[in-house]
């Protein structure tokens, strides 16, 4: 039996043992806590981390979809991991078709090499680009195809190469034009002369005269070549539109005579617009392209009974004139109002097809825009270009000194 003394150490060796183990506890309880106050801690890193990938992988997701070329992934082994809208939109958007398409390009199944070829494909003309991705030790781990729509530039190339032969014709025909124009002015000084010497009334009288108007018809043909030709040189000034459409309708009355004496059914004409208003412009150019529509009007009508031709000038509340030749012809066919703007296109027996194309460059020269619209028994051609402020206050300011020195 242990003495008190004993059991007294006993009982203090116990205390001691417990108190141990509460510390011992209580360091592992606060070692756990703090254990998972770090897993918190790094789950939250983890969560934002996450979110922060995900964010940017829809980001990179967004862009990839927003690309106007299309790009395919593929496996190693050839399997589609993923394509954007524009190959959906170019080849499909199976698998099968995908791969279908590619093989018949010779890119698919040899996925090797990188290498870049163009490629036609339902009417556009793409560019092929493959990469070949890696994985960090250097293996192949799949392709990156790149499609390139390159049919708009491939039309702009055209248009250039077709403007280029364009110009250098157009030079070629001034040239010729102007070696022309020469002899003409002699031919037409001749028939004059000898138009005089010749009794009236005769057929020697009617040869010389049919001569004249065949001349007068070249010489027409010829400037008509020399203005589609040559850019129209602009003198913008200000001009008084009123007078402007009283000297158009009394020339085109003038005309309208003629052709009535001449057996021509009788056709309405008619001027209407702003009297009272300036406008800047070329006024020389702008007659041209008026005469131009107004002359193609009357031959739309000619021969119709109760045949109209309407001209309307007027500037508009926002500051934009407008020109506008309307007549009750029997229309533009569906067929001509694709080319009716093209250069030497006329559906006249002898029409030149300049005429519309001078009016169009008038209009491009007054940085304005020419356009039409047509139906039967209506058809109305106009141009519209700014008014241009700078020259209505200039010409307001020269019709004040005018009246001041009268």
């Amino acid at each position: 039996m242990a003495t008190e003394p004993q059991a007294s150490r006993n009982v203090s060796v116990l205390s001691e043992a417990f108190s141990t183990f509460r510390e011992a506890s209580d360091r592992l309880v606060s070692t756990y806590q703090g254990l998972e106050e770090k897993i918190a801690e790094l789950s939250r890193v983890i969560r934002e981390k996450d979110r922060a990938l995900d964010s940017q992988g829809q980001f990179l997701d967004a862009v990839l979809k927003s690309l106007s070329t299309g790009v395919i992934v593929l496996t190693s082994g050839g399997r589609i991991l993923w394509t954007n809208p524009k190959v959906v939109e170019w080849i499909g958007e199976r698998e099968e078709e995908i791969l279908g398409v590619l093989s018949g390009w010779g890119v698919w199944p040899v996925m090797d090499e990188a290498f870049q070829f163009p490629v036609l494909w339902k009417g556009r003309s793409l560019i092929l680009n493959r990469s070949v991705v890696r994985d960090p030790d250097g293996r192949p781990a799949g392709h990156v195809l790149i499609l390139t729509d390159r049919t708009r530039l491939r039309e702009m190339e055209e248009e250039v190469a077709r403007d280029r032969r364009l110009k250098e014709m157009g030079e070629m025909v001034a040239t010729i034009a102007h070696e022309l124009r020469n002899p003409l002015g002699s031919l037409e000084i001749f028939a004059s002369l000898a138009q005089k010497e010749v009794p009236p009334d005769t057929p020697l009288s009617d040869w010389v005269g049919y001569m004249r108007v065949q001349v007068s018809r070249l010489d027409r043909l010829i400037g008509n070549l020399l203005s589609y030709t040559r850019p129209p040189e602009i003198v913008l000034a200000g001009m008084d539109l009123g007078a402007f459409l009283r000297r158009a309708e009394s020339d085109f009355r003038r005309i309208l005579d003629m052709r009535a004496r001449a057996g021509d059914p009788p056709v309405r004409f008619d001027v209407q617009g702003d009297r009272e208003t300036w406008i800047c412009a070329d006024e020389a150019l702008l007659y041209q392209a008026l005469y131009n529509l107004v002359n193609n009007a009357f031959q739309a009508v000619e021969g119709i009974p109760g045949g109209e031709v309407c001209v309307e000038g007027q500037v508009s509340p926002d500051g934009w004139f407008c020109l506008r030749v309307r007549d009750n012809g029997p229309g533009i066919s569906e067929t001509a109002k694709e080319h009716v703007c093209a250069p030497f296109f006329s559906t006249k027996p002898k029409g030149t097809g300049l005429g519309l194309s001078i009016v169009h460059n008038i209009a491009e020269a007054h940085k304005g825009t020419m356009g039409f619209d047509s139906r039967p028994g209506h058809t109305a051609f106009w141009i519209k270009f700014p008014a241009g402020s700078g020259c209505l206050e200039k010409a307001g300011a020269g019709s004040s000194t005018r009246e001041e020195e009268q």
